[in-house]
This record gives structure tokens, C-alpha cells and sequence, in this order.
């Protein structure tokens, strides 16, 4: 994806997007500000275990206190976002190969949850990217 602006210019556009070898991370965040998006880019490159994975995203996204520490906490959070307002989000996954393939994370849960995401907040029409980048 080379034109993150026109991609993040509409939530009808909100969904799992992933980003090809090399893709240009401080371009996608200029393009979320630009639209007026919040931008988060979770690390998950040194991640081993579901803990750690649940850690960085909560960690990058500040979840609150009341995060449970497991995939249905994650949904929910991710469904909510009452503590980081914003008029829309860009979520940028750094790293997901890397997890998928060193890892004991249930890489096929992960995508779902994001999707699952993505598609509550479209029905509300709030633009909510998730960038998947290698």
C-alpha cells in the first residue's frame, strides 16, 4: 500500500491491511496524523508467548487497568477505547512474522480478534486500521 492518505480518508476503508517487505512505518504514522487518526505502532518482533504479546499491545495502547490478560479482554478492550478518544485509529503491527514463526502466540486468533475490531468500529462508522507490516 503506497497511499496510506487515501486508504485512511474513509472508515469504509477500516480493516487489516498488511503492508508489504520494507513498508515505510514513519510514512503510514505521518498519513494516520495527518487524517486525524490516532497512531499506535505495537512492537511485537521480541514477543515469545501470549503474555508478552498481550503486554505490548496493551502496553502501546495503554489499556486500562481492568485489562484481563487474555484474548477475550483483548477483544473487549479493543471494542471500547473509552480511555484514548480519538476521532479514529491506526494500529501498526510491527513485526507479526517474526511472531508467527518463533512464537507459541495463537498467530490465528490474532487476525480474527483484529478483524472482529475493525468491523464493530466501521459499523459505527469510526476509522479503525490495522496495518500488519512484516
Amino acid at each position: 500500500m503506497d497511499d496510506w492518505m487515501t486508504l485512511f480518508g474513509s472508515y469504509l476503508n477500516s480493516g487489516v491491511h498488511r503492508a508489504g517487505p520494507g513498508v515505510d512505518e514513519v510514512a503510514v504514522q505521518e498519513a494516520a496524523v495527518a487524517c486525524g487518526l490516532d497512531f499506535t505502532r505495537i512492537d511485537v518482533r521480541e514477543v515469545s508467548d501470549k503474555p508478552g504479546f498481550l503486554t505490548a499491545v496493551a502496553s502501546a495502547l495503554e489499556f486500562p487497568p481492568y485489562f484481563g490478560m487474555n484474548w477475550d479482554a483483548l477483544h473487549d478492550c479493543l471494542t471500547d477505547m473509552s480511555w484514548r478518544p480519538a476521532a479514529g485509529y491506526v494500529l501498526l503491527f510491527s513485526g507479526l512474522q517474526c511472531l508467527a514463526k518463533h512464537s507459541d502466540v495463537d498467530v490465528e486468533i490474532v487476525p480474527r480478534i483484529l478483524d472482529e475490531a475493525s468491523a464493530y468500529w466501521k459499523q459505527r462508522e469510526v476509522a479503525f486500521y490495522v496495518v500488519l507490516a512484516e
